[in-house]
Order: C-alpha cells, then structure tokens, then sequence
C-alpha cells in the first residue's frame, strides 16, 4: 500500500487535514481550487450561509467536471475516428508505395528493354553504313560488257568519222 499523505490546507475560513495516495503539492492545488470556488461564490452571493455556499460550490464543481467528462468523451470519440482515418490513410499509403514499387519496376525493365533496341538499332546502321559503303564502292568498279557487246570496229570507238 502505498503511504498516504496528510497535508492541512485552509478552504474558505476552515482548516482541513487532508490525506490522500496523491503527493502533498496536488492535495494542496486541489484545496487551493476548492477555496478559489468557495471565495468567488462568497464574493457573488455575500447573504448566503457557509452551508449553502459550500453546496453551491459542489454543484459549480460537479457541473464543471461533468462539462470536461463530456468534452472528454466527445474528444476522445473524435480521437477514434481520427485513429480509423489515420490506419485507412496508413493502408492507402501503403498500397500507393507497393504501387511505386511496382512502376519502379516497370520503368526500370522498360529502360533496359530501350537500352536493348538501342544497341540493336546502332548494330542496324552500323550494317546499313557498311552495305552503302560496299554499294559505293561496287558502284566505282567499271561496268563490264558481256563478251558479245566488245567492241569489234574502229566506228564504235570514234562515232563521228573524220572528213577526208
């Protein structure tokens, strides 16, 4: 068990022993907001009796708890729906990154495969520049006449004759 603490605090004219499992610094703060209650509705209602005022003060109190129990309530609602929002973006998220992951993926096999017809295209024109190489140079060669076409006359060789 834990030991309890007594601390005597002073709330409206009295002097109270209090104890409790709590530290003697929050017995005092409590005792400090009992007396700031009992002080504020003594200032506003000066005719009322010590019992009434302390009734009135519990009533403040317990209505002011049961404000903040349900704005309490309320905020930790909205902090379950937040807390579903947040694991549904979490999901998603996740799905967009496998989703990357894969267009990574693609993209990368896409650019090897460019990569691939690239060299395959170079090779192409290399052949294509090397067959218009080979065809200039077959171009260049004289063109043979089949033996039949030889030349057999001295008229085929100068087909303008010379006036004698």
């Amino acid at each position: 068990m834990k030991n309890k603490k007594t601390v005597a605090v002073k709330i409206g004219q009295m002097t109270y022993n209090l104890s409790a499992d709590e530290n003697s610094q929050y017995i005092e703060d409590i005792a400090e907001e009992a007396d700031r209650l009992i002080n504020q509705i003594k200032a506003n209602n000066p005719d009322l009796s010590s019992t009434n005022i302390a009734i009135l003060a519990l009533v403040n109190a317990l209505d002011k708890k049961t404000k903040e129990e349900v704005h309490n309530a309320h905020i930790a609602e909205n902090a379950e729906e937040y807390q579903t929002k947040l694991n549904t973006l979490k999901t998603d998220l996740m799905s967009l990154r496998e989703t990357c992951w894969e267009l990574k993926k693609e993209l990368l096999y896409y650019k090897n495969l460019c990569e691939v017809y690239q060299e395959r295209i170079d090779e192409l024109n290399q052949i294509s520049n090397s067959d218009k190489l080979t065809n200039k140079l077959e171009g260049t060669v004289p063109e043979l006449k089949p033996l039949d076409r030889l030349q057999t006359s001295f008229s085929e060789i100068n087909p303008d004759p010379i006036d004698e």
